[in-house]
């Protein structure tokens, strides 16, 4: 019996796609920064971005090709444990690089026949302490260490506590980085913390719709080079379904390819298929936890935008909501903070999310 072909389609978690799409500069930037001295402005990236726009999946290439380049990598998620993971994670990377410790402490010593003998304890250092012992001993071997926190959330006070101490860690020249990502509302929320000013200085990435070119680009040589072809409606419809958005390209991707069983070519009709799938995916893993994170006035504006072709104009919308412009540009504020929406220039929005307009014209009636 032949083997079945491997579903080269990576619509999971964090999980490094076949080909990457329209993030390539990003990753150079940093590259480039981890390149340069200390001091380069890319060394302190935050990458924003709604669920499925591929921040996890960036800082996990970019910490693959900084272990390519000699650095070590340490990777938490902001919660509670995260400095221990970290700390278990940096030292586990660098353990080829580190002298072995001892795992035995002496407690007594005993001196002569008489058994003279002295107790002998240890003070636990901190957890500064040790992070930057590690860091000096690495930074003198020539190694940088590249710390990369997933699902940035103020609320996690380790987090606080260790972007306070990346600070020190700059102000003594050492040859670090800290990638952060995290969703919209998560990072604006952590950028008016009083305690960890320094971070605003940080470059901030926000994670825009991919061009279709690269959406296109990236499904053609996913399919062709694991062994298939694809029709070229069916790639329309695949680039046109995905909207921009990784995780949308990855799910048609998959549904398409295994709809196509053994078949040496992926039809319309296989798309289809994997289009009908991957929309009740992204409905119950992106759409709806992004609505439910919106006021009520909130979901109104969007459906008011969803309702028009292109952008939106404010005031229009202010009008048919039946607000004042006041309330309505709080509400755009919040939804840009949210990632959802974008301003393109004074009082003129329209969606970052275009996956959540299609949704919304379908089911508006769920949602006033």
């Amino acid at each position: 019996m032949r083997a079945r072909r491997r579903n080269p389609f990576t619509p999971t978690f964090g999980h490094e796609p076949f080909a990457f799409a329209g993030r390539e500069e990003l990753i150079d930037d940093v590259i480039e920064g981890l390149a340069n001295q200390p001091g380069d402005p890319n060394r302190a990236t935050i990458f924003i971005g709604p669920r499925g726009s591929g921040k996890t999946v960036l800082l996990s290439i970019i910490a693959e090709e900084a272990s390519e380049m000699g650095w070590v990598n340490a990777h938490a998620t902001a919660h509670d444990g995260m400095l221990k993971l970290l700390m278990e994670n940096l030292l586990e990377n660098a353990e080829h690089l580190l002298p072995a410790k001892s795992t035995s402490d002496i407690t007594s010593i005993q001196i002569g026949p008489l058994g003279l003998s002295r107790e002998m304890y240890h003070e636990t250092p901190s957890w500064q302490f040790r992070f930057g012992a590690v860091v000096k001993e690495l930074n003198q071997k020539g190694i940088g260490v590249l710390f990369t926190i997933d699902e940035v959330d103020p609320a996690c006070e380790e987090l606080i506590e260790f972007i306070s101490f990346y600070q020190m860690l700059v102000i003594q020249k050492r040859d670090v980085a800290m990638l952060l990502a995290g969703l919209p509302s998560k990072v604006s929320s952590l950028l008016i913390e009083d305690h960890v000013s320094f971070i605003r200085r940080a470059f901030q990435r926000r994670l825009r719709s991919i061009p279709d070119a690269d959406i296109r680009d990236a499904i053609l040589t996913t399919i062709e080079e694991n062994g298939k072809e694809i029709e070229e409606d069916a790639l329309d419809s695949a680039v046109e379904a995905s909207q921009g958005f990784p995780y949308a390209m990855q799910l048609v991707g998959f549904g398409a390819w295994k709809y196509a069983g053994e078949s040496a070519c992926i039809t319309s009709e296989h798309v289809e298929k994997g289009i009908s799938r991957a929309a009740q995916e992204m409905e119950h893993s992106v759409i709806l936890p992004t609505l439910r994170e919106c006021s009520p006035r909130e979901v109104e504006y969007l459906i008011t935008m969803a309702s028009q072709d292109g952008p939106c104009v404010t005031s229009d919308i202010a009008r048919k909501m039946g607000i004042s412009m006041t309330n309505a540009s709080n509400i755009r504020r919040r939804l840009i903070d949210r990632g959802i929406i974008i301003d393109l220039k004074m009082g003129l929005v329209d969606y970052d999310m275009p996956i959540i307009k299609t949704y919304l014209r379908d089911h508006p009636a769920e949602w006033l």
